[in-house]
Order: C-alpha cells, then sequence, then structure tokens
C-alpha cells in the first residue's frame, strides 16, 4: 500500500513542469536525489523530480545527441542514471525493472544511441 503511494508527490511534480501538449509515454517511480521520486518520457525530454518539502528536485533531460543512460538491476530493482558531459541524474530503486529497461531503450533510441 504504502509503495503504491511514495511517488504520488513527484508525479504531480512531474505534471505541474509538463508543456501543453506534452504527453507522458513512461513513468517510473522510485527515489531521486534520496527522495520518493519519479521519472517520466515524454515525447520531447525525460523529466525527473522528487517529493521533498518546501522545494521538490526537478530535473529535466533534453533528448540530443550526447545523452547516455546507464541502467542497473538486481533480484528486486533497478536504477537508470541520465548523463550528458559531467552533469548526471540518477532514479533509483525502481521496482518495475522491465518498464526502466523499456525507458533505457526509447531514451537511448531518441538521442541518436
Amino acid at each position: 500500500m504504502f509503495a503504491k503511494r511514495a511517488g504520488k508527490g513527484a508525479f504531480l511534480v512531474i505534471a505541474n513542469t509538463l508543456e501543453s501538449g506534452e504527453r507522458v509515454e513512461v513513468l517510473l517511480q522510485g527515489k531521486f536525489r534520496g527522495e520518493d521520486g519519479a521519472a517520466a518520457l515524454t515525447d520531447r525530454r525525460v523529466v525527473l523530480a522528487n517529493d521533498r518539502e518546501w522545494k521538490p528536485d526537478v530535473e529535466i533531460v533534453e533528448l540530443r545527441a550526447g545523452l547516455t543512460v546507464q541502467g542497473w538491476q538486481d533480484d528486486r530493482s533497478a536504477s537508470l542514471t541520465f548523463q550528458r558531459g559531467a552533469s548526471g541524474a540518477t532514479l533509483e530503486h525502481i521496482s518495475d525493472r522491465e518498464l526502466a529497461q523499456r525507458m533505457a531503450a526509447l531514451v537511448r533510441s531518441r538521442a541518436g544511441g
């Protein structure tokens, strides 16, 4: 029950950052910068957010050349790191490993790598 509620605040933060007409294609729940968080792959970009009280962290990752995605998984969870140059953003403790793999594959194909 608590796992289903864990991403609720982050989902709201992501929804608030979407532009008019932007479509979410994949949505993951996990931990972002140490708090309950989520990542959304849209038709334009990747948005990561957490539900840190008073000032949530939000990271926008544009789908352009030079973006790499690294993924790790074990028998219980997965992690994805989106990196361009020296800057990167990681969503950890993703319980739906297959959905994480799908997001990584889609991001790689759209970023040209």
